[in-house]
């Protein structure tokens, strides 16, 4: 993943580094996989996302990416049926689950979250 701008504001999320779910208020994770053309079309998208809500929660909101061909076990720990799927976390927790979607879509999912979480 490149370093600097937007895409630092996104890590890969790993068997080795699930920890970090657990360290974040909420966590939005996209589960992707390389192939996948519609999560192809939801990257910028989800870029987008990560910027806005991260100038809005701060480090109250952190995102990740886990790519199902490699973390299999994971996305299916976690009902994974078709990707692009996001998942939102909530103290290492499931809390919400949707299909990609419009960056007005996803700001509005994650500004409802954010505000049951008492972030907002």
């Amino acid at each position: 993943m490149e370093q600097g701008g937007t895409a630092a504001l996104i890590s890969e999320l790993t068997s080795s580094s699930m920890e970090q779910l657990t360290g974040a208020t909420l966590a939005i994770v996209d589960f992707w996989a390389p192939w996948c053309g519609p999560c192809k079309r939801l990257a910028p998208v989800f870029e987008e996302v990560a910027r806005e809500a991260t100038e809005k929660y701060g480090d109250r909101v952190k995102f990740f990416k886990v790519n199902v061909d490699n973390e299999g076990a994971f996305a299916q720990r976690h009902g994974i049926m078709s990707i692009p799927t996001l998942i939102a976390f909530a103290a290492g927790k499931p809390v919400d689950k949707r299909p990609g979607g419009t960056k007005a879509d996803l700001m509005r999912w994650i500004d409802k979250i954010a505000l049951d979480l008492g972030l907002a």
